[in-house]
C-alpha cells in the first residue's frame, strides 16, 4: 500500500507539474521572434502595482503569455518611454490607472521619462479607473486626464499610521529589551511604547510635510495653478468623477471606447493600435552593443549575512544577501570590460556585520572602477552605510528615504510567556555574561551596560564610516545622525547626498568619471545578470525557478509582508541592526 501511494504521488506530480513545465519550455522554444511594432500605435503604461527594480529571471516569454500588463524593470520602462518619443510608429502615450504601488521615488523616475516624451509633441493622455495619490501624481502630467463614469478619485492628502504592540506583548508575557543609539532611532518603539515619541513625531511630521509639498508641486506642474490652490482642493477629497472634473483635477468623464475615439482624433489617426510598454520594450528597444559597458549593480531588500531563503511558499528575491552580493561585486571589480558601475540601492538596511562586509566590498570596487550610488525608494540605515565609500557620489530622488544613521538591538524575553504555557528553564553558565542573550531572564544592569557599550561602539564606527565617505567631521555627522530619517531633498541640503536625480544622472556621473564623452553611447549591463528560464532551471540554484512555478500566492504574499515590515526575521535572532525604524508607506 505504501509503495502504491508513493507511486500515485509521483505520478500526480508528473501529471500536474513536470509535464506542463516541459510543455511550456517546448512552447517557449518554438516561438518565433517578436512581431514588429504596428504603425500608428498608442503606447500604454499601466499604473497598477509595483515596478520591480530588477528581475533575476526572464519569465516574460514563458509565463506572461502576452499579458498586456506584464511587468518590466524600472530602467527598461523609462528607457522605452524615452525611445518611443523618437519612434515614428508611436503616435501617443496612454497612462492607465490606478492602484500604483511603485513608491514615491519610482513615480518620480517615471514622471521624468514622461516629461521627456512630452517634448515630442505627441499626445499624452491618462485614463483612470480608480486612482489614488501615486497614480494621480504621475497622471497629472498628461495633456488630458479622464476618469471613467461612476468612479472616484481617491485623493485626500497623506497620512502615516503607526501600530504599537507593547500592550499585546505584555498580555502574552513577552518583555522587550531595547538598546539603541540616537534619539530618533525609533525602530524598537512599536514594541516598547504605546504612542509615538516626541522625537519620532518630529521626523514623521517633517516627512509628511515634505511629501505633501512634493505631491502638490507635482500636481501644479501638470495641471497649472500653484501648490497652495491644490492644497485647498485636496482638503475636499476624495472626489466623485463629477467633483474631480469640477475642481479641475480631470478634464473629462468617459467610457474607455469614447476615450480612445477622442484620442484617435487627437493623434490624427483613424484607429490606433495599442501596445503595452513591456511588449514595446521587447519588440523595439535596441540592444545596445556599441560603446563602453556600464554596469548597474542592484542592492535590493533587507541586508542579511545569511543566504536568501527560497522555497515553495515564495522566492526570496528581495533579500540583500552578503554571501551573494560580495562575490558579485568582486566579479564586477575583476571584469576588465566594465568601465564603471552604478550601485542601485533599494534597502532599509539590516544586520550591522553584513553591512560592514558589504561596505568593504564597495570600497574595494570604488578603488578600481568609477562608481556612483543611485538611491531608489529606500536607502537608509544599512542601506546608507553601504553607500558611504570615500569619493563615491550619491544620487537620490527627491522622495528617497535615506539617512537613519543609528544602531539598535532588540531582544525578546519570554519568561512570563513560558510560565503561562507551563514551561520552565534552568540556566547553567560559565562566564559573567554567558546568559546575556538568553530569552528567559531579564538582563541585569551589568549585562545591559555591556550591551550598551557594544551598541555604542558600532554606532561610533557608523559615524566614522559616514564621515570618511562624505568628507565630513564626526561632529557634523553626529548632527545628521541620531537615527533620523531624511527625505532625498532634505539629504541634498544637509550633504548626505550629492545630487537629485535617477538613472540618467547617475550614468552621466559614471561616464564623466570614466572619461567617456557625455554624448557617446554606452552599453548598460544589469547585475546580477538576468537568467533565462532554462538557465535558471539548469543552474545550481534552479530550485528557485521551480519554486516560482509552484508558488502558493497567499503564502508568498505573507512572506513579502514579513519582508516589507522591515525584515523582522533578523530582529528575532538578536544582534545589532542598521535598519529603518518602520516599514515606510505614506498613504
Amino acid at each position: 500500500m505504501r509503495n502504491f501511494l508513493l507511486g500515485a504521488l509521483v505520478g500526480a506530480l508528473l501529471v500536474f507539474f513536470v509535464v506542463p513545465l516541459f510543455g511550456l519550455l517546448i512552447w517557449a522554444a518554438s516561438r518565433g521572434g517578436q512581431p514588429p511594432v504596428p504603425s500608428d500605435t498608442a503606447l500604454e503604461i499601466s499604473l497598477r502595482g509595483d515596478v520591480p527594480e530588477h528581475a533575476d529571471m526572464d519569465w516574460t516569454d514563458l509565463l506572461q503569455m502576452g499579458d498586456r500588463r506584464s511587468p518590466i524593470d524600472l530602467y527598461t520602462l523609462t528607457e522605452a518611454i524615452r525611445f518611443a518619443a523618437e519612434d515614428e510608429k508611436i503616435k501617443a502615450l496612454v497612462l492607465r490607472g490606478g492602484g500604483s504601488q511603485a513608491g514615491w521615488a519610482k513615480a518620480q523616475e517615471t514622471r521624468w521619462a514622461i516629461q521627456e516624451f512630452k517634448k515630442s509633441g505627441k499626445p499624452v493622455w491618462a485614463y483612470l479607473e480608480i486612482a489614488g495619490r501615486e497614480d494621480y501624481y504621475i497622471a497629472s502630467l498628461a495633456d488630458k486626464v479622464v476618469l471613467q463614469p461612476e468612479s472616484y478619485l481617491d485623493l485626500k492628502g497623506l497620512r502615516l499610521e503607526v501600530m504599537f504592540y507593547k500592550g499585546t506583548l505584555e498580555k502574552l508575557g513577552v518583555e522587550v529589551e531595547l538598546i539603541r543609539t540616537g534619539k530618533y532611532k525609533s525602530a524598537g518603539e512599536p514594541f516598547t511604547r504605546e504612542e509615538i515619541s516626541p522625537e519620532w513625531r518630529t521626523v514623521l511630521d517633517q516627512t509628511l510635510d515634505e511629501f505633501y509639498g512634493q505631491l502638490l508641486s507635482g500636481i501644479a506642474d501638470g495641471r497649472g495653478r500653484d501648490a497652495q490652490h491644490w492644497g485647498t482642493v485636496l482638503d475636499e477629497g476624495p472626489f466623485t468623477s463629477g467633483e474631480a472634473q469640477m475642481h479641475g483635477l480631470i478634464d473629462d468623464v468617459l467610457y474607455r471606447d469614447a476615450f480612445f475615439d477622442q484620442l484617435n482624433e487627437a493623434a490624427s489617426v483613424e484607429d490606433l493600435s495599442r501596445l503595452s510598454v513591456a511588449d514595446y520594450a521587447r519588440r523595439a528597444l535596441p540592444n545596445q552593443r556599441q560603446g563602453e559597458k556600464i554596469a548597474i549593480m542592484h542592492a535590493i531588500g533587507p541586508i542579511t549575512s545569511r543566504s536568501a531563503w527560497s522555497g515553495p511558499f515564495g522566492p526570496g528575491t528581495q533579500i540583500l544577501d552578503a554571501q551573494r552580493f560580495i562575490p558579485a561585486l568582486e566579479k564586477l571589480r575583476k571584469d576588465e570590460s566594465i568601465a564603471g558601475v552604478v550601485l542601485r540601492i533599494d534597502s532599509p538596511g539590516g544586520e550591522a556585520i553584513a553591512s560592514e562586509q558589504m561596505l568593504r566590498a564597495v570600497r574595494q570596487l570604488a578603488e578600481e572602477k568609477p562608481l556612483v550610488v543611485s538611491m531608489s525608494t529606500l536607502a537608509a540605515s544599512g542601506g546608507y552605510y553601504i553607500a558611504s565609500a570615500p569619493d563615491v557620489p550619491i544620487v537620490a530622488y527627491p522622495g528617497t528615504y535615506t539617512g537613519s544613521i543609528g544602531v539598535f538591538t532588540l531582544m525578546f524575553k519570554l519568561h512570563d510567556l513560558y510560565e503561562k504555557l507551563g514551561i520552565t528553564k534552568e540556566i547553567l553558565t560559565r562566564g559573567r555574561f554567558a546568559a546575556i542573550d538568553s530569552d528567559y531572564e531579564s538582563m541585569s544592569g551589568a549585562e545591559r551596560e555591556k550591551l550598551r557599550e557594544y551598541v555604542d561602539s558600532i554606532y561610533d564606527t557608523f559615524l566614522a564610516r559616514v564621515a570618511e565617505g562624505r568628507g565630513l567631521d564626526i561632529e557634523s555627522v553626529q548632527e545628521l545622525a541620531q537615527g533620523r530619517v531624511w527625505i532625498g531633498s532634505q539629504a541634498l541640503d544637509n550633504g548626505l547626498v550629492d545630487e537629485l536625480g535617477g538613472y540618467r544622472e547617475a550614468i552621466a556621473q559614471v561616464k564623466k568619471a570614466a572619461d567617456i564623452d557625455e554624448d557617446s553611447p554606452v552599453q548598460i549591463v544589469s547585475y546580477p545578470p538576468q537568467q533565462s528560464m532554462i538557465q535558471s532551471l539548469l543552474s545550481p540554484g534552479g530550485q528557485s525557478a521551480g519554486s516560482q512555478l509552484l508558488e502558493v500566492p497567499i503564502l508568498g504574499r505573507l512572506q513579502q509582508v514579513w519582508i516589507d515590515a522591515g525584515g523582522w526575521a533578523p530582529w528575532m535572532q538578536g544582534g545589532t541592526m542598521f535598519t529603518t525604524p518602520y516599514a515606510i508607506s505614506v498613504d
